[in-house]
């Protein structure tokens, strides 16, 4: 079979991709050292170190800026070539006890090498759960794609099943002194905040049927690549949801309220934790195309309002503004009239993702999307505002200064690859368990809003 140009360039692409990154993945994932045994039982030779590598925060940053000029095609064919590869990974009890806390020991300046007494002699034969790094660097760029807003946020290494911080509400004061004056005492505000460190994953795989039906078809794809895509994907949803309308600790939560739909198994997101007396609520006037809107129901003019505690609180500008599609277009519509010659400007956010840039009261910001349903409508029961009044339908926006905002982890900080080898389950499958375990924290308060824009009656 002829292969097209355009496919012979891919597929040549992506070997020159693999050979860049080869060595890396290579010494993540050479063999362990098998003891040779001597002559006679006693004298039997002692187990070799093991000699498997994990991947270091530095060798992971070198592969993220390699995949990170890549198209989507790109990264899914070179997904598919690793995937295929076998007898690799670490076993999954060496990698909790040594990769899985790699980051964790580099934030607090502890050796990254694998210690003596952790060190095992594995038998290449044996049948185990391996965790398979050398899928993660694309794993994650495919996973941000679909989620750029989870790569914007700063990754921190948690400090247990529930991750802890002091969380700024207050910067306090200074004060002027004479030349041979006392110092005044003061401190900044903390109120003690933590957040569940929640675990999501999903399983995928297919049985060793369906394996032999593809080779016996002839047919060109790996099916457990494109199972593992899918995983991801769901992944992205239900990551995006939960940062921005998740909700573990107040048990009243629903999909209709502003608490957000309660889960104790995932952790609290932005809905509920921006729920301040700083939040903004306006309802957006119709563009009738022959004037200029009403100030109060200008999108505009809203987000310069929500703006205006953050900056007086002395935040600097936010380094994003989120929003559902819907309102979006709302705000482009409500532009229309003041565009002409000049369009509006676009900035990247991320990896082929790009935002219209905003002017408000703070500069230039960013208006980014948020595709699917990870801002929801719910029912506003708070006093009225700007006309807006309880039992509105309303849906959020969300003003962020990124710097302010991360998302403690255990273990990786990105998706996982726990493989299953056939039959470990006791099944006739081959199975791939991606998960990751985060929670959310935001560290300075004041320095975030959101607008709650009005979308109907309840």
């Amino acid at each position: 079979m002829t292969m097209s140009p355009e496919l012979e360039a891919l597929l040549k692409g992506v070997l020159e991709t693999q050979e860049q990154i080869g060595q890396t993945l290579l010494k993540m994932n050479e063999a362990p050292n098998v003891a040779t045994p001597t002559k006679g039982i006693e004298d039997q030779g002692t187990p070799a170190p093991h000699s498997r590598r994990y991947i270091t925060p530095e060798e992971r940053m070198d592969l993220s800026e390699t995949l990170r000029t890549k198209s989507d095609g790109h990264l899914a064919q070179l997904f598919t070539r690793q995937a295929r590869e076998k007898d690799t990974g670490i076993p999954l009890d060496l990698w909790l006890n040594t990769a899985g806390f790699a980051a964790q020991n580099a934030f607090n300046g502890l050796s990254r090498e694998l210690q003596p007494d952790v060190m095992k002699a594995l038998d290449v034969s044996g049948a185990t759960a391996l965790i398979r790094q050398d899928l993660e660097p694309v794993l994650y760029e495919v996973f941000i794609r679909q989620f750029p807003a989870y790569d914007r946020m700063s990754k921190e290494p948690a400090n247990g099943l529930l991750h802890a911080w002091n969380q700024v509400t207050a910067y306090g004061d200074a004060k002027f002194m004479a030349e041979l004056g006392t110092v005044t005492d003061d401190t900044s505000t903390y109120v003690r905040k933590s957040t569940n460190v929640a675990i999501l994953a999903t399983r995928r795989g297919i049985s060793l049927k369906s394996q032999f039906a593809v080779m016996a078809g002839g047919m060109n794809y790996n099916p457990e690549a494109l199972e593992l895509q899918g995983g991801l994907r769901s992944m992205a949803f239900r990551m995006q949801k939960t940062i921005f309308e998740g909700q573990a600790a107040d048990s009243g939560g629903t999909a209709d309220n502003e608490l957000g739909l309660y889960d104790e198994n995932a952790f609290t997101g932005l809905r509920s934790i921006l729920n301040t007396a700083n939040a903004y609520a306006f309802e957006p006037a119709q563009n009738d195309g022959t004037a200029a809107k009403a100030i109060l129901g200008n999108f505009r003019n809203a987000i310069d309002a929500a703006l205006l505690p953050v900056v007086q609180a002395g935040g600097s500008k936010p380094s994003i503004l989120w929003g559902h599609p819907a309102d979006k277009i709302t705000f482009d519509e409500q532009q229309d009239l003041n565009v002409r010659l000049v369009g509006p400007q676009y900035v990247n956010i991320g990896v082929g993702a790009t935002a219209q840039s905003i002017n408000t009261i703070a500069g230039p910001i960013p208006f980014a999307v948020v595709p699917g349903t990870a801002i929801n409508p719910y029912q506003f029961t708070g006093t009225t505002t700007n006309g807006v009044a309880s039992g509105a339908k309303v849906r959020d926006l969300y003003l962020l200064d990124e710097s302010t905002i991360t998302l403690p982890y255990l273990g990786s900080p990105g998706p996982t690859v726990l493989e299953i080898p056939v039959g470990i389950s006791g099944q006739l499958t081959h199975l791939y368990i991606v998960f990751l375990m985060n929670g959310m924290a935001v560290k300075v308060l004041p320095w975030n809003n959101k607008v709650r824009v009005k979308i109907g009656t309840w």
